[in-house]
């Protein structure tokens, strides 16, 4: 018989006294071990934020709300113009409040990113852990390090976490909201209140815990307890609606649609993620599988991440790359694929080699996840660096030139609107213009790779903008700048202006205002003509020549009489085979048609001064020096 201890109770038949001392003092040592491995997973996370470091452009439209705000417009975009033009109201006001104490948006923006970021790993170590313990497969603090890896080393998160962007932000609460409900905290109702305040999908998210309180929480009772605190959220509508008028915020009008094309591009979204980070769909499986491992309540996990997947498939996936509406679900997703491994291993390997196998098992999917997206993610982020500083280069070279308050209408508005506080962008894709967004125009054909299909080219010409940016240069790959080149006001009363930039070769071009047009807007009866001429453009910078030229030709021949574009581009191609004469006479043939076309002009001043014919060099100078003086010398 065992021998009573001093507390006078007799220890249970195989936990001697050292046995009871022994585990308790593994309790430490297990708790030391899941520390370290936590902190090396936030360490493998802050490496890959180090390498993916940027601001997305996007991220200048919030910054834009919030420095028009602070300058006392209000949050708008434009001032007197009261559109909702962000999906991420507290972040603005975040933003607006860091703005208000002297911090700068961009590095507040970056830390409050991290900071989540750091937030979903250490939140994915202590679920799968509590997971672990709650089926009684252990202590779980290998699954949990795996687990805690398997997000810190999904570049996706990393991206959008330095970003400036508020969706890890919106992550770090949704998955605390699902969280503490899974731990039937009352903070489950103010998490969802600030992942509500953030961004829209909050409210489905808060529509899928209520659902499953009532079919694996405690009933239809608490379930409408829970729903109702969505009062808490009934200030925010109100000030929607008194102030820009609209439920609904203008993206939402701008970007969504329905039909078998939004399908299509949410499905290919969906499978790129899946062929990336969810190991060719393996993973979607092993949730669907969680959903009879996991107990009832835990259930919720892998349904919210099925349900908000398929929301993302619905609406179209995201025209932003990099998976920025998933990183939301990837903690979600790792819980699940940890504890559906865990059951397998447990099942067929069983005994103290089961959570070693499941160990390594995720270490292998972290390793799977960090090193295969990664030059993909590279590749995106240098675009992304590009384009910013493509605008901002833009955006300096315009306010040097031009003095005026003047307006410019362009289809990527972030950078370029920021630097540009105090002047009228038109967004022409809608996001920020609630015309464009709820009336837009229809062209038969005129479809692309970008999903922000909405346009209205006639609103804008209305709306006399005193420059037009196309986000590639002079090619039209945005449905709204293909639908502008059909419009006759466009064609003749805009001619396109060239920046030398700060090295590089390739010059940079905006459309710029003649004056007051008073002729007819008469609009090109097909969409080919816009095709045609970003397809030219393409063979051109593909180093086509030959298959380029052809394409101008029959556009002259075949397009509107006033285009002088083809013609500059033909020049081009001829001078830069030697034809110097040729380039000549097209480059004169673009001049008859608009003697505003600097291209034009610039291909005679390269022609003439590689002949060294400095008295006609003279006379083209003059007549850039009327136009873009800033040129002169650049040949």
């Amino acid at each position: 018989m065992a021998k009573p201890t001093k507390s006078g109770r007799r220890p249970s038949a195989g936990r001697t006294p050292d046995a009871v001392r022994l585990r308790a003092r593994s309790f430490p040592s297990e708790k030391l071990i899941l520390a370290i491995g936590l902190i090396a997973a936030c360490a493998v996370y802050i490496y890959q934020v180090s390498n993916l470091w940027f601001t997305q452009d996007d991220a200048f439209i919030s910054y834009r709300y919030a420095a028009n705000a602070l300058r006392g417009d209000g949050l708008v975009f434009n001032a007197g113009e009261h559109v909702e033009g962000y999906t991420n109201f507290l972040w603005v006001i975040l933003l607006v409040l860091a703005g208000s104490l002297n911090f700068a948006f961009d590095p507040v923006a970056k830390v409050l990113g991290i900071a989540s970021g750091l937030g979903l790993i250490i939140l994915t170590g202590l679920w799968v852990r509590a997971a672990w313990q709650e089926l009684r497969w252990g202590n779980g603090v290998g699954a949990a390090i795996a687990a805690a890896l398997l997000v810190a080393g999904n570049g996706s998160i990393a991206y959008w976490s330095v970003s400036g962007l508020e969706t890890a932000w919106f992550a770090f609460w949704t998955c605390l909201a699902v969280w503490w409900w899974v731990r039937r905290s009352w903070l489950t109702i103010p998490a969802l209140t600030i992942a509500c305040l953030s961004r829209p999908e909050g409210a489905l998210i808060w529509g899928l815990l209520v659902l499953a309180e009532w079919v694996w929480g405690e009933g239809l009772r608490n379930a409408i307890r829970l729903a109702s605190g969505i009062v808490l959220l009934v200030p925010f509508a109100i000030f929607k609606v008194w102030y820009y008028g609209s439920f609904l915020p203008n993206p939402f009008y701008a970007k969504t649609g329905l039909g078998l094309e939004y399908l299509q591009s949410g499905f290919d979204y969906a499978w790129l993620y899946l062929r990336q980070y969810g190991f060719f769909g393996a993973a979607a499986l092993l949730a669907i599988f969680s959903l009879r491992i996991l107990p009832r309540r835990w259930r919720a996990i892998p349904a919210i991440w099925l349900v908000y997947t398929a929301y993302i498939v619905f609406v179209g996936g995201d025209v932003l790359k990099a998976h920025r509406f998933f990183v939301p679900g990837t903690v979600l997703l790792a819980v699940s694929v940890l504890v559906s491994l865990g059951w397998v291993f447990n099942r067929f390997i069983g005994g103290r080699m089961a959570p070693w196998v499941t160990t390594a098992a995720g270490l292998a999917m972290a390793a799977w996840t960090m090193l295969g997206p990664a030059d993909s993610l590279a590749r995106i982020r240098d675009m992304e660096l590009a384009l910013v500083s493509k605008m901002s280069e833009v955006s300096r070279n315009l306010t040097e030139v031009d003095k005026s308050n003047f307006s410019l209408a362009v289809s990527t508005i972030g950078k370029m609107s920021f630097d540009l506080l105090g002047h009228r962008v038109i967004d022409m894709l809608g996001l920020t213009d609630s015309t464009i967004a709820r009336h837009p125009e229809s062209v038969p054909g005129n479809v692309s790779t970008w999903r922000e299909r909405n346009f209205n080219a006639s609103y804008l010409l209305s709306q006399d903008p005193d420059y037009i940016l196309f986000s590639t240069g002079h090619k039209p790959s945005a449905p709204a700048e293909r639908a502008l080149l059909l419009h006759k006001k466009y064609r003749r009363n805009y001619y396109t202006i060239l920046f030398a930039p700060k090295g590089g070769s390739k010059m940079l071009a905006i459309s710029k205002r003649k004056g007051v047009y008073t002729g007819p807007d008469e609009v090109w009866p097909t969409i080919q003509l816009a095709h045609d001429v970003n397809d030219a453009l393409n063979l051109m910078i593909n180093d086509k020549s030959k298959e380029s030229f052809d394409r101008f030709y029959a556009i002259q021949r075949n397009g509107p009489g006033d285009f002088p574009l083809p013609y500059m581009f033909m020049a081009d191609v001829l001078r830069k085979q030697g034809a110097n004469d040729l380039a000549l006479d097209y480059a004169d043939s673009a001049l008859a048609i608009d003697s505003f076309a600097v291209m034009a002009w610039w291909e005679k001043a390269t022609v003439y001064n590689a002949k060294h014919d400095t008295a006609q060099l003279q006379g083209v100078a003059r007549h850039l020096s009327r136009l873009a003086p800033w040129l002169i010398g650049f040949w």
